[in-house]
């Protein structure tokens, strides 16, 4: 959601399509150093169509979902710059630690044709309808509660395969941005040492200095397999000390260790035992 002027700004932006995006975000993350130079996109899923199948009225509509979410991120972007703005502005800035993260992957719960209301498939487990020409006008306003198709979530992934519930990469592997100007002199510096979600409180806490207390209010505490990201700060090089990693959601399994990764779609199968696992390094 977010105000119309802020969607309008995207007018006829993604209009070649989700398949032309991918190209251009994947040449610009090469650029930016985000990925390898020979890193290639992966192919279609069996949930996104090549834009050149749809119909002209099915490219507007689409392509009119994805101008909406831009201007949400717009919008949302600008509302962290105030903050940034005002940390700044009081001194503090520089002493503060900000971790920026993703929660997952770009999801296709949107279905095949996006929807004005994402509750519709919730409550009813069925994909909707190509929206009206009516409720074209509404998606982002308060009116909706839309969901971009499934398509855009694949390009949101770019250039990973699937998207958020599975456990390819395209479901887990997400963007981390880490600021503490006082303690991190590399700004905008990279770092490929595989870590989890789960690493960032065991990161926040040695930053802090501050030890994970065994008991509670008398309540004992769950382990915590966490591991500290702070030893890459001063050193992109440094030996990564996370090994392994497993996943789960909804019975999509994976398992990445020291660089080979493991990992079954359990979407399309009605039994564990028939899941087709594939490998990747």
């Amino acid at each position: 959601h977010a105000p119309k002027e802020y969607i309008d700004r995207y007018k006829g932006k993604f209009d070649e399509g989700w398949d032309v995006y991918r190209e251009k975000v994947l040449a610009r993350q090469k650029e930016m150093g985000i990925v390898p130079q020979d890193t290639v996109l992966t192919g279609h899923n069996y949930l996104a169509d090549p834009w050149d199948t749809l119909t002209e009225k099915q490219k507007k509509v689409f392509a009119r979902f994805m101008e909406v979410f831009a201007g949400y991120l717009t919008y949302t972007d600008e509302q962290l710059g105030r903050l940034l703005d005002y940390l700044k502005k009081i001194g503090q800035y520089e002493n503060t630690l900000i971790v920026f993260i993703s929660d997952n992957g770009a999801s296709g719960e949107g279905g095949p044709e996006g929807c004005f209301s994402e509750y519709y498939h919730l409550m009813s487990m069925r994909w909707a309808n190509l929206v009206t020409d009516e409720e074209l006008e509404l998606i982002g306003s308060p009116e909706a509660a839309n969901h971009y198709p499934r398509g855009w979530g694949w390009a949101g992934n770019t250039p990973l395969k699937m998207y958020k519930t599975w456990c390819h990469a395209g479901g887990v592997k997400v963007p981390c941005i880490i600021s503490y100007p006082d303690r991190i002199k590399d700004r905008g510096g990279i770092r490929r040492q595989y870590h989890h979600v789960i690493d960032i409180n065991r990161t926040v806490l040695d930053i802090l200095g501050i030890e994970q207390p065994d008991v509670i209010k008398g309540v004992k505490q769950a382990e915590k397999p966490s591991i500290s990201m702070a030893y890459t700060f001063d050193d992109p090089d440094a030996p990564r000390q996370r090994l392994v990693q497993y996943y789960e959601m909804l019975g999509n399994r994976g398992i990445w260790a020291d660089g080979w990764k493991a990992v079954a779609d359990h979407v399309i199968s009605d039994s564990f035992e028939e899941d087709k696992w594939e490998l990747y390094h």
